[in-house]
């Protein structure tokens, strides 16, 4: 497969390769940043997943998405455990966090932005360090977070180590094998180079769980995400009429996706044995 050349539309204006990685069956975007390069690329405002206001009418179909898919996630973790300790990984600005905590959950975060930590700071919950406690946790949750990260499987096996028996990790990615991820290429979002280091599918991180001990044992998929995605890449593409455009795109992926597990992202439940 050949590598796909992307331009980073967030900060630098530059462009990264994009490669195929026949080990983990994922994208790889190249060339490797350290976690401090990477804070060059990071916005010091305007970061979606950093936001708590609406400052224009994209944010705003964010922070609504953002809201409806907070009460989803509760509601498929609550599927298999609806109290515990939670420790909600690359937290944001602490939304997620902040419901579960509100359900009952003994719940911690984790942070490694200097904004989002600042935002952290200002509310009531739990900051731990990147070194995790072993059998410390109920579940794991990382939304769109485990695309960031530069080494995936030594992140799920400190993951692994940090559940407690029958724990469960909770990964919510973009799928690169989705029906807009193939008709977008190279202007598909959710690409987001370089802060995406991992771009993956269902194989993907069924290889990773199987490598670390994890049992693969559900997938869900992420209705509205489509709809934003598509928007972003239609105003990457500079078209002429970009929601109307988002709106028909958002309908045609989850359409050809949603039977199979396949929509523009994916929520993967991985379990650590009992």
């Amino acid at each position: 497969m050949k590598p796909i050349s992307v331009t980073d539309h967030l900060v630098s204006n530059t462009s990264f390769l994009v490669e195929y990685d026949k080990d983990f069956y994922a994208w790889k975007t190249i060339p490797e940043l350290t976690e401090t390069e990477l804070q060059a690329y990071y916005p010091d405002e305007g970061y979606a997943s950093h936001e708590d206001r609406a400052t224009s009418l994209k944010t705003a179909l964010y922070l609504w998405i953002k809201n409806r898919n907070i009460k989803t996630k509760l509601g498929w973790i609550s599927q298999h455990l609806s109290k515990g300790a939670l420790l909600d990984f690359g937290a944001g600005n602490g939304a997620f966090a902040l419901a579960a905590q509100r359900q009952g959950w003994d719940v911690s975060v984790y942070e490694s932005t200097p904004n989002a930590s600042a935002i952290l700071q200002k509310t009531a919950l739990q900051m731990v360090d990147k070194n995790l406690p072993p059998d410390s946790y109920d579940v794991i949750t990382l939304w769109h977070v485990f695309e960031h990260l530069n080494t995936p499987l030594d992140a799920l096996t400190q993951f692994y180590n940090a559940l407690k028996p029958g724990g469960v990790l909770v990964l919510a990615v973009p799928n690169i094998d989705s029906w807009d991820a193939k008709h977008y290429t190279a202007d598909w979002a959710a690409l987001d180079v370089p802060r995406h280091r991992w771009h993956y599918g269902k194989r993907a991180i069924a290889q990773l769980a199987l490598q670390t001990g994890f049992e693969l044992y559900k997938i869900h998929n992420m209705f509205w995400d489509a709809f934003y995605i598509s928007l972003l890449s239609e105003q990457y593409r500079k078209a002429k009429a970009p929601w109307a455009n988002a709106l028909y795109k958002g309908v045609c992926s989850n359409l050809k996706g949603w039977r199979n597990k396949n929509t523009s992202s994916l929520t993967f439940f991985l379990q650590k044995p009992k």
